[in-house]
């Protein structure tokens, strides 16, 4: 059930008018009380209504949907096609980016929450250990709330993603079969779940060609990022491979800018492999060989299983607790590869 601002000032033993004062910061109400209405707030988890002073229309029929930055296109193509799927269904999107923040996360929740919105999608941030304490308010609400392409770790709620560990792993053993065995891998690092997923396809693939897993040959980057790539590619050239594996296309790219800079012929010179299969890696002056990552699926289906979980909200056995909806890749070989 909704926590009111009468559920509020009764916790914290004062008039509905003083808590309005306490909440919206407004004068005639001493610091003292500020803080205790406050608090009250924050252990209730309450988010104030703004439907009631607001000219937005039509808010129960939004959605929102949280994604980690907008700079790489991936995310940018996923905002695309989940809007799309939402306007088809009847729905209107709200979206809000959380820059990789908890706190920045923390506050669309809390929007989409005063906004009355009948689900939440979720991209997580891309960092390990986030504090993610925010998402108890979308519960306690009682709102539908639904992972794609990620989650949190212990979270209950269902979660849509591509198989990375199978995409990796077929794509490490193509490598393999054209006579490749000195690879580097290029990653974010793997405390992120779609990290250490595909690092473990990887990994796999090598273990079953007899190939020793060296981790001199592992670079781990801050941000999954061309320009972080880029800068790390003279590091890699260091190990001498004879191919370089990355977890996305924008790393790849990035590399990709800097062995042409190096005067090093891609594939003939070094084989470059990349994951996701966005628009741009078709159109680069290579095309990419790559992992497909379906997203229309993908976001397909994290929205079907929300418009499910609002139709039997409170039903949670219509909807198993924890399952991962696994997604199949599919391997698209272009000209960086032999």
């Amino acid at each position: 059930m909704k926590v009111t601002i009468k559920d509020v000032a009764k916790a914290a033993n004062v008039s509905v008018a003083t808590a309005s004062m306490a909440l919206n910061d407004r004068k005639g109400v001493n610091e003292i009380t500020r803080q205790k209405v406050l608090e009250v707030a924050r252990e209730l988890f309450y988010v104030p209504d703004h439907s009631a002073r607001s000219l937005v229309t039509r808010d129960s029929s939004c959605i929102g949907l949280i994604i980690p930055e907008i700079q790489n296109p991936f995310y940018s193509t996923l905002v695309d096609i989940i809007t799309r799927i939402a306007e088809e269904n009847g729905y209107m999107l709200l979206l809000g980016i959380s820059n990789n923040k908890s706190i920045q996360e923390e506050e669309y929740v809390k929007l989409f929450l005063s906004r009355r919105v009948l689900g939440i999608i979720i991209v997580p941030m891309l960092r390990d250990n986030a504090n993610i304490s925010h998402l108890d308010m979308v519960r306690s609400a009682n709102i539908p709330l639904v992972f794609c392409t990620e989650n949190y770790g212990d979270c209950e709620e269902p979660t849509v993603l591509c198989d990375f560990e199978a995409g990796q792993y077929e794509m490490t053993k193509y490598l393999i079969k054209k006579g490749l065995r000195d690879f580097c891998f290029v990653s974010t690092k793997l405390q992120v779940k779609f990290a250490l997923l595909r690092f473990k396809g990887y990994e796999r693939a090598l273990n079953e060609a007899g190939i020793p897993l060296d981790e001199s040959k592992i670079f781990l980057l801050d941000q999954p990022r061309y320009g972080d790539a880029y800068a790390i590619t003279d590091e890699i050239l260091k190990c001498r491979p004879e191919a370089i594996v990355c977890i996305n296309d924008i790393m790849t790219i990035g590399i990709m800018k800097r062995l042409a800079e190096r005067n090093i012929d891609v594939p003939k010179d070094i084989s470059l492999a990349g994951f996701d299969d966005m628009m741009f890696s078709q159109l680069v002056q290579k095309p990419l060989t790559t992992v497909k990552q379906p997203l229309e699926q993908i976001c397909g289906m994290a929205m079907q299983i929300l418009e499910q979980k609002i139709r039997f909200r409170g039903e949670q056995s219509e909807i198993e607790k924890g399952k991962v909806y696994y997604i199949e890749p599919e391997l698209v070989i272009r000209g960086t590869t032999i």
